[in-house]
């Protein structure tokens, strides 16, 4: 019976053809179907690259217009700006630079003070995985290993010793080779995303 039916539906199509309706309705079925075939893995990996990166820009932007316009306080009496250390390839802490000894240097952990005075620890950042922070170390890349910069009250970013800071850091998922890494360079008063070529921050 109901292949009696199927043929009595499939004369009767032949008959008097498609309407508008119907081939309306196939068209945005197989919209649908090209739109999921497009999201593979590699296009939702490139998203979360990107998605990555340009928070660890915002964030570094925040951090040098901070260190330009916040004034000491109770919690940061020696102020000296504000501050990134990338503490590993999965997190980051954004924080004041408390320089409590006076010595013009920073000398770690504990001269980290939280940004705002109603926060009771420095901010964290935890890069989502499989996705790695990497810095540039020569012509390679390296692990973070609390790299720091931090951004003085002129908005300069400097080193640990508050020498002049140059840095790229690189976000990428070490097991699609295939994804493009993407970067974010720190040098003088410029801060720029880009996409790492293997040996540079390429600006896009």
């Amino acid at each position: 019976m109901i292949a009696t039916m199927i043929r009595a539906y499939s004369t009767m199509r032949q008959s008097r053809g498609v309407t508008l309706i119907e081939l309306v309705v196939v068209l945005a079925i197989v919209a649908v179907l090209a739109a999921l075939a497009a999201i593979s893995p590699g296009f939702v990996t490139t998203e979360k690259v990107r998605g990555t990166t340009q928070e660890l820009l915002a964030d570094l932007q925040f951090l040098r217009y901070s260190a330009m316009t916040l004034e000491p306080d109770a919690a940061a009496s020696n102020l000296r700006g504000c501050g990134i250390r990338l503490e590993s390839k999965s997190r980051y802490r954004l924080f004041r630079f408390n320089d409590s000894n006076q010595n013009f240097s920073y000398d770690g952990e504990a001269e980290e003070s939280p940004l705002t005075s109603g926060e009771t620890a420095v901010r964290q950042r935890d890069i989502a995985p499989p996705l790695d922070l990497k810095v540039k170390s020569g012509g390679a890349l390296a692990d973070p290993e609390n790299a720091v910069i931090i951004f003085d009250h002129f908005g300069m970013p400097r080193q640990e010793n508050l020498g002049v800071q140059q840095m790229s850091i690189v976000i990428h998922h070490p097991d699609m080779g295939a994804v493009a890494k993407q970067c974010v360079t720190v040098s003088y008063n410029r801060i720029r995303e880009g996409e790492w070529d293997g040996s540079a921050c390429r600006q896009q």
